[in-house]
């Protein structure tokens, strides 16, 4: 016998409570502000000079060009050291050999020999030396030197002398804003700085000093004055 069962659903209502909390708002006062920038100049003149170059010879066999090369670049490295230029000072690569070819139109390639190559620098703190330098490592062996490069020793104490000048022209101009207002200028904010300097003209007397004769030919180096100059943009308070 098959009894139905009813079933009887109680539904239950549902309240839901909004609850609303009360939400603080605050509102900070803006600080008063000013910017400005500032340049910076100081003008010394390089102490430091970095002369590159490389040997570059073609030999038969790989073994001949790397021979070659290196005994090239002994000569150099001790040239260099006997003009005054201390160990620490010079650097040289390592040796690389490279197949050469010889094309001919509607021929196939044709092997000419290796080709080996070396590379070197040396950095000069004697300016004095630098035109004797030049015919002083090609007569050693180097077959080609590269552009100079020149430097200060004191670059750091340089670009901090640059720096303060900087700062406080941006400082002097804000106060220069604020005066006619009546109002002075606070505490730095914010402060951005960057500094560079202009890269001398690389030096192309090698040339010369490749064909002259005598090392003691070469043309005499004028360096001269170059700039380091800082930026900065500074934000200050007003007060």
């Amino acid at each position: 016998m098959n009894r139905t069962l009813k079933s009887w659903y109680t539904w239950l209502p549902v309240v839901a409570a909004l609850v609303v909390l009360p939400t603080a708002v605050t509102y900070a006062a803006e600080v008063p502000q000013v910017s400005s920038s500032g340049n910076g100049v100081v003008e010394a003149q390089p102490d430091i000079a970095i002369v590159s170059g490389n040997i570059t010879l073609q030999r038969d066999t790989p073994e001949e060009a790397v021979n070659s090369v290196r005994e090239k670049l002994d000569q150099v490295i001790k040239a260099l050291a006997k003009s005054g230029i201390d160990s620490r000072d010079i650097q040289a690569a390592q040796v690389l050999v490279n197949p050469q070819y010889h094309y001919q139109r509607d021929k196939p390639r044709k092997l000419s020999g290796y080709q080996g190559s070396a590379n070197f620098t040396a950095k000069l703190r004697n300016l004095k030396g630098l035109s004797k330098l030049y015919g002083v490592v090609f007569k050693a062996g180097a077959t080609e030197l590269q552009p100079t490069q020149f430097d200060f020793s004191n670059r750091d104490d340089l670009e901090l002398q640059a720096i303060t000048k900087a700062v406080e022209i941006a400082k002097r101009k804000a106060e220069a804003g604020l005066k006619p207002l009546g109002q002075k200028v606070g505490k730095v904010l914010l402060l951005n700085v960057d500094t560079r300097w202009h890269q001398p003209p690389m030096y192309k007397g090698a040339r010369m000093a490749m064909m002259s004769e005598a090392a003691d030919a070469a043309p005499q180096v004028n360096v001269g004055d170059r700039k380091i100059e800082a930026t900065v943009s500074a934000t200050f308070s007003i007060r």
